[in-house]
């Protein structure tokens, strides 16, 4: 994966016409500048490198092929993540399947606080638990819940931008989002029941 490069908003949008109108070079400055966190986005989505490294290209033929048809005020990473959320959620269909990855994984910050493993085992035991559990509940979810709680609790997304990303309402999207979380808390519910875990 190469370094993204930095463009100014205004070198952006030269580079958006220039692309627009076919030159592939420009098209260039612009992958190198959004591979990365398109990428890491697929990645959260599929958890694996491979699958993710070709989605991301099928991300951007999609989006070379279809750029000559936005308009003047298109916002290129919100529509990035557009099609790279549509070419996950195109996949998921296809497989009925979703691999994550650990929640220690997915939030770096989560175990910053923590006491190490060593200090305390028992907590260390109860926190890969959780993690198993929760892990399993994630597998579970439809794949736009999924989607929509990645772009949320570990992307950080406002809904306005998530609205933007997957072509949704703000009211759609806030619905979908309470429906996930509505979904998460029943499964979790239902795994942690006794028997059942």
């Amino acid at each position: 994966m190469s370094g993204s490069v930095a463009l100014s908003a205004a070198d952006e949008l030269r580079c958006v016409a220039r692309a627009k109108a076919g030159d592939e070079e420009a098209f260039a400055l612009l992958y190198q500048k959004y591979e990365r966190a398109v990428y890491q986005f697929i990645y959260r989505m599929v958890g694996n490198a491979d699958d993710a490294s070709d989605l991301t290209q099928e991300c951007f033929i999609r989006a070379y092929k279809a750029l000559p048809q936005t308009t003047e005020d298109l916002n290129l990473g919100a529509w990035l993540r557009r099609i790279a959320a549509n070419v996950c959620l195109d996949t998921l269909r296809r497989r009925n399947r979703l691999r994550w990855l650990r929640l220690d994984q997915l939030n770096p910050w989560s175990g910053g606080l923590a006491r190490s493993p060593a200090a305390d085992p028992e907590r260390a035991l109860l926190q890969t638990e959780t993690q198993d559990l929760v892990e399993r509940i994630l597998y579970r979810l439809q794949p736009r819940h999924r989607a929509v709680l990645i772009l949320r609790e570990y992307e950080g997304y406002s809904i306005d931008e998530i609205a933007e990303m997957l072509g949704l309402s703000r009211s759609a999207t806030k619905s979908l989002l309470f429906r996930a979380r509505e979904e998460f808390r029943r499964l979790y519910q239902d795994m942690e029941a006794p028997g059942t875990v």
